[in-house]
């Protein structure tokens, strides 16, 4: 799940200045065996070849092959060097790699030749802004709102830079000018207004005026009600408002306000769900973990290493992570625990994994590690997935499924159950309260929980869903990796 402009990329891959392929007569196909016979290319044959490969590198973009797309524009510029879009095309899958020091070059050259494109300048002050080059960024912004002064998303991506430098009155500025321009909806994650009302309600979040914020974040949702950024800042916000009204003591004995075993037979496994609160630069960013072992004041809590990272500068964040821990109070009341980032895997490994760690003499005593069982699993196994699916309106939903697959192929378990963004790095149990496996993404291409499709090897291998069925790593993955880190014995 690539999180894009407006604090996530746009981009818009339809190329004005190309010619459109056209059907190739029996007097075209005895031109082209005519050229390759005299080693020379006619502008004709060359034009239809350098289009064809335009178009797999949209697919290759499309399906997330990114090294793939890299390569295919590198043989268009080796024909055409001064094809202004393929260095374009080239910065964004150079981006999409996290190759920012390249992509800004690509950028840089891409500009150099088309110095007319808006939408160059535009994907220009995106990759310095991601390094930090704030100010470069901000020129290119206003260069590409210079050339087309309706670019409502140069102005997200203004105010973005603007509220990077703390000048968030400026950065509001450059949001609401962005609602005032038409509605762009070719973008991804979403659209430029939902984006905008996400950004400014942000930026007033920071400022404090959080009651502001709350109707900004509420216009992003009814715009997109699949923003899940946009959903979590809302009831953050709502949060910290509730708090402002009615401050709570910093110690809170929150086991006064458990079910009993006898009313949530899932307790243990509730209790021992982390609910990971991570600060993005688009606000928050919520999702799970699991407690995998406890010493004294200490836990270990697995997650995903998508969890942890930012989706705009793909490295891990910043500030510290936050969790919770499930019990009936309300959101508000509910105490929060400081975590650090022990160990992730890197965004080459075959496995998507972290492991964070709260130390907090608070740490109610009955939060202890769950029990796994690495026994072979059979199709139609009966299991659950715990975790904070954004579009739930109460955080630790057990969604019910089974097991689709029982061959032990590769990291991956297939599994039927009904999951969005907020699953990832939550158990999957079975009948025994027994982790079976970390939920790590949706498979369905295009509404992928993780975003990390790259680090999912065999995915390949399992046929197209048809709805949000999840992915899981198989327990036995996971527990060795952390037997090599040695968090396990």
């Amino acid at each position: 799940m690539k999180m894009l402009a407006g604090r996530l990329k746009v981009c818009q891959y339809i190329a004005d200045e190309r010619i459109e392929p056209i059907p190739m007569t029996t007097a075209r196909v005895w031109m082209v065996g005519l050229a390759l016979a005299l080693n020379v290319a006619p502008a004709t044959v060359l034009a239809q070849s350098i289009d064809q490969l335009f178009e797999q590198v949209n697919a290759a973009q499309s399906a997330k092959q990114f090294s793939e797309a890299e390569a295919i524009l590198r043989q268009i510029l080796q024909r055409d060097p001064q094809n202004a879009e393929a260095h374009r095309k080239l910065c964004d899958v150079l981006d999409d790699q996290d190759k920012i020091d390249a992509a800004v070059l690509a950028c840089r050259k891409a500009v150099e030749i088309n110095s007319s494109s808006a939408r160059n300048y535009f994907l220009l002050g995106y990759v310095l802004q991601k390094q930090k080059k704030l100010d470069e960024a901000i020129v290119a912004y206003r260069t590409a709102i210079k050339l087309d002064p309706n670019y409502a998303n140069a102005y997200n991506g203004l105010g973005n830079a603007l509220s990077d430098q703390k000048k968030l009155d400026e950065a509001i500025v450059a949001y609401r000018k962005a609602l005032s321009l038409p509605e762009n909806t070719s973008g991804s994650p979403t659209t430029a207004h939902t984006l905008a009302h996400n950004n400014l309600g942000f930026a007033l979040q920071q400022q404090g005026r959080l009651e502001d914020a709350i109707r900004e974040f509420e216009q992003a949702v009814k715009l997109d009600p699949n923003y899940s950024v946009a959903q979590n800042n809302l009831k953050e916000a709502q949060r910290l408002l509730a708090l402002r009204r009615n401050p709570q003591p910093v110690a809170i004995d929150d086991t006064t306000s458990l079910p009993k075993l006898s009313e949530e037979p899932k307790l243990p496994v509730l209790r021992s769900t982390a609910r990971i609160i991570a600060p993005i630069s688009e606000g928050s960013s919520i999702a799970a973990g699991w407690v995998v072992k406890r010493q004294g004041n200490t836990a270990w809590i697995v997650t995903n290493r998508h969890v942890v990272t930012d989706p705009k500068t793909k490295r891990l964040v910043e500030k510290p992570l936050e969790i919770e821990f499930f019990s009936d109070l309300p959101e508000e009341k509910r105490p929060r625990y400081k975590a650090k980032i022990l160990k992730v895997t890197s965004d080459t490994d075959d496995i998507d994994l972290a492991v964070l760690q709260i130390t907090d003499d608070r740490l109610p005593k009955d939060i202890q590690p769950l029990i796994w069982n690495t026994n072979r699993l059979r199709s139609n196994q009966r299991i659950y997935v715990i975790g904070h699916p954004y579009n739930k309106d109460n955080p630790w939903d057990s969604s019910s499924g089974e097991v689709t697959s029982s061959v032990q192929q590769g990291t991956l378990l297939p599994i039927d159950a009904i999951v969005a963004t907020g699953n990832s790095g939550g158990p999957v149990i079975n009948e025994q309260n027994q982790v079976i496996g970390v939920f790590v993404a949706i498979r369905n291409k295009s509404t992928f929980a993780a975003s990390a499709m790259k680090n999912l090897t065999n995915v390949a291998d399992i046929s197209p869903a048809t709805g949000d069925i999840g992915l899981a790593y198989r327990i036995d993955i996971v527990i060795g990796k952390l037997r090599i880190w040695k968090v396990l014995d």
